[in-house]
């Protein structure tokens, strides 16, 4: 895992108020969030915007499953 990976599963983990070793690129959020909800989506996509710049469409983020995916849409070269 590079550091970009490290630093957006640190970053999601404050969003899913989980600790950062307790998840990884391999997890599939709405199902092994515990507390996952709408309002906890909205708040990752917000982060999204926040720290890389990328205003992520909600079809987009309903597409993904993984942090992983998550990761690759935000970070991907547009």
């Amino acid at each position: 895992m590079n550091d970009q990976e490290k630093t957006f599963l640190e970053n999601a983990a404050e969003v899913f108020e989980v600790e950062p070793e307790d998840i990884t690129m391999d997890t599939v959020f709405r199902d092994e969030i515990e507390d996952f909800s709408s309002m906890v989506g909205f708040a990752m996509i917000c982060m999204i915007e926040d720290e890389y710049g990328y205003r992520m469409p909600v079809d987009e983020f309903l597409e993904c499953k993984t942090i992983g995916d998550l990761y690759r849409s935000a970070t991907k070269v547009r």
